[in-house]
């Protein structure tokens, strides 16, 4: 049904659902596994170079992790690692990279606050993104 399924991730471990999930759903499909870093305001990249060289190659650690934990439930998957505004970026690379699917991370709303969550990058990519968005959930938040 897929073809390229995008999940755009932080460097924590809470996507496991989302990875679980889109491992099922994959049959055939390219996964890629994005991280976006931040520049920083006020701090561009080439101002300090070796501070965003660490980050890159952390997020290139994690997003290979990420990568081999799909590997090993035979789903083709890469990861990627790009720079600039999180939104942006996830948006702009689905639409360049003709993504299918955009599987991404979200919290549970509050149904006594269920505006606290319109700020989110999940509800903003959901709002933004070119093609269909997959809000996976995360349980107990």
């Amino acid at each position: 049904m897929f073809k390229k399924i995008l999940i755009p991730v932080d460097l924590t471990d809470r996507h496991a659902a989302t990875l679980d999930l889109v491992a099922r759903l994959a049959a055939g499909a390219e996964v890629v596994v994005l991280h976006v870093i931040e520049v920083i305001h006020g701090l561009p990249r080439d101002e300090d170079p070796a501070f965003y060289r660490r980050l890159e190659e952390k997020a290139n650690r994690h997003v290979a992790l990420e990568s081999d934990r799909l590997r090993t439930k035979n789903v083709t998957a890469h990861g990627v690692v790009r720079f600039g505004d999180r939104v942006n970026e996830i948006v702009s690379f689905a639409a360049r990279e003709k993504i299918d699917l955009i599987a991404i991370s979200s919290h549970r709303v509050d149904p006594a606050r269920p505006g606290d969550g319109w700020g989110t990058l999940s509800f903003r990519v959901g709002h933004l993104a070119p093609c269909p968005v997959l809000l996976v959930k995360r349980a107990g938040s």
